[in-house]
């Protein structure tokens, strides 16, 4: 399970930083054209538009794997291991429910989207909404390794104390 684990981190790493990077150079290359020949070419404006999506979905992504998102964890700590083993799963069964459940909803939104297109690169709105299969995809491959992880660990709260050492 830590190679499927890895797998998400990496990729949704690697599509953050991608699109950030894509962003600025497309936008550089814009205000330097624009600059240079008081005209613009155009498509950089389309960028943003296209990969954003794909960063806040990689940054969400690897947010949740590393256990840096918004939780309330006081209660774990205030019960038996068994019972914290159990609470964390169910939460991990219901997110990861709710997560596969977003991933298929977001097909038919990506399937809508395939006929609207941008307006200058004529680039199909499916490649910024495909975002969100990623990014749903992502958190409940990450919730399902978490499930595992904590109904193999004598106390499942180091499983949270680990993710959240790994994001510091």
């Amino acid at each position: 399970m830590a190679w499927v684990d890895r797998i998400v981190a990496v990729a949704a790493a690697t599509v953050a930083l991608g699109s950030i990077i894509a962003i600025f150079l497309a936008l550089l290359a814009e205000v330097v054209i624009r600059y240079l020949t008081t005209r613009g070419l155009g498509w950089p404006t389309e960028v943003p538009n296209i990969l954003f999506p794909w960063l806040v979905m990689g940054g969400i992504v690897l947010a949740a794997h590393r256990g840096a998102h918004i939780a309330v964890s006081i209660l774990l700590y205030a019960v038996t291991p068994a019972v914290a083993k159990m609470l964390l799963a169910v939460m991990q069964i219901l997110v990861a429910a709710t997560f596969i459940f977003l991933s298929y909803v977001s097909i038919a939104v990506v399937q809508i989207t395939g006929n609207q297109l941008f307006p200058v690169t004529g680039i199909p709105q499916l490649y910024a909404y495909s975002s969100m299969f990623f990014g749903f995809g992502g958190i409940a491959i990450i919730s399902l390794v978490t499930l595992v992880r904590v109904l193999h660990a004598t106390d499942p709260r180091s499983v949270l104390d680990e993710r959240a050492e790994a994001s510091v």
